[in-house]
């Protein structure tokens, strides 16, 4: 296993040689410290601490947890990264990268979401409870009346 700050003195493009930005994203919704350890097995670094090392995105998607698009970098690195895609939305660079058809299909197929467990979320648990919402849709449940202190 590399030591990830000897990894990090790597010229960036033997840092990048891994990457093969041909894949498309991967969006798991997971947070940046999966992304680190997920990256750090990949490339069989250690995991960065404190703030030196960064994980970057080559293909700029920050929610794209796909190890072949991402490397480790330095600060530096990932805001020259940011300011060259500046004024790029996500969905430009999708275009940009995948042409527009591949573009939309893969725009409607991220937008269907977690279909698994939703559980009782916004349906009425109790008849209590379906009254409330049926007042509610009305305008309102009615005003307390505060009767008046002698």
């Amino acid at each position: 296993m590399k030591n990830i700050y000897e990894y990090i003195t790597l010229a960036k493009e033997i840092r990048q040689e891994h990457l093969k930005l041909d894949e498309t994203c991967i969006e798991r919704g997971a947070g940046s410290y999966y992304f680190k350890g997920l990256l750090a097995h990949q490339l069989d670094t250690t995991v960065p601490t404190g703030h030196k090392i960064h994980l970057c995105h080559a293909c700029n998607n920050g929610a794209c947890g796909n190890p072949n698009h991402m490397y480790w970098g330095t600060a530096q690195e990932n805001r020259q990264d940011q300011v060259e895609n500046k004024g790029k939305s996500v969905w430009e660079r999708t275009v940009e990268k995948y042409g527009l058809e591949e573009a939309k299909k893969l725009n409607s197929k991220s937008k269907l979401g977690n279909q698994g467990g939703a559980g009782n979320k916004g349906k009425p648990k109790s008849e209590e409870h379906k009254r409330k919402i049926a007042l509610n849709r009305k305008g309102g449940r009615p005003k307390k009346v505060k009767a008046d202190v002698a």
